[in-house]
């Protein structure tokens, strides 16, 4: 008898001390705990964007832009699409940086009178100032008009985004006038929208072209100058 009361009073005993020795552990902290809480969130947060990767940012912002056509194509499609659409702020970023873009009534350029306009102050279709242009041929008159006036008579007077042919590099539309282009821009790339004619009792001599002239400047492809072409007497 006394040796099972000596068995119970050391189970108890034993049972005693793992109790105190948890407790102890508790008290002396080291029960797991995620101490490293604020740490883990610091870390799986999103870093914050440096200023050349910021949302929307795109370091090309500037290749293949307007002014930089790679090639004169390129140029000359979105030149023909710009005066189609009456688009000024388009066309202003074609305008060769250096030589301004000149207009030419007829193929044959005069360089005394063909006007050219640098890109910072190219008018608006809105601007009611009148410019001389040069002289008409046959009459010699002279051809004092706004800026509005001249591109309704002497740029689109025609669907050329949608002409009969194209040239390129190449000039379509030919008559008595000599075409000078080259002699004027050397290394220049034309293209010219053509259409041989509108009313068969013509016979074709009521063709028209509009001519982009293109030059290449530091790899980009912009337009020098503007040639309104047709039969002339």
């Amino acid at each position: 008898m006394k040796k099972i009361i000596a068995v119970v009073a050391f189970m108890l005993l034993l049972t005693a001390c793992n109790t105190n020795a948890n407790q102890t552990d508790k008290n002396n902290g080291n029960v797991p705990t995620n101490t490293n809480t604020n740490q883990n969130q610091q870390t799986d947060a999103p870093a914050s964007p440096s200023p050349d990767n910021e949302a929307g940012s795109n370091d090309n912002t500037n290749d293949n832009g307007p002014d930089e056509a790679a090639t004169p194509d390129d140029a000359a499609a979105a030149v023909i699409l710009a005066l189609k659409e009456s688009d000024i702020t388009t066309l202003r970023a074609y305008i060769h940086p250096d030589k301004g873009l000149l207009f030419s009534p007829y193929a044959h350029i005069d360089t005394a009178t063909a006007k050219v306009f640098p890109a910072a102050s190219f008018p608006d279709l809105t601007d009611t100032t009148v410019y001389h242009f040069g002289s008409y041929d046959g009459s010699g008159e002279p051809i004092d008009l706004t800026f509005q006036q001249y591109y309704d008579k002497f740029v689109y007077d025609k669907d050329f985004l949608n002409a009969e042919t194209v040239g390129n590099d190449e000039i379509k539309g030919t008559g008595n006038m000599k075409v000078n282009i080259k002699d004027i821009f050397p290394n220049s790339y034309v293209v010219d929208y053509h259409f041989s004619g509108f009313d068969a009792q013509y016979e074709g001599m009521d063709w028209e072209s509009l001519i982009l002239v293109l030059e290449e400047l530091n790899g980009a492809w912009y337009v020098s100058a503007i040639v309104h072409s047709q039969w002339t007497t």
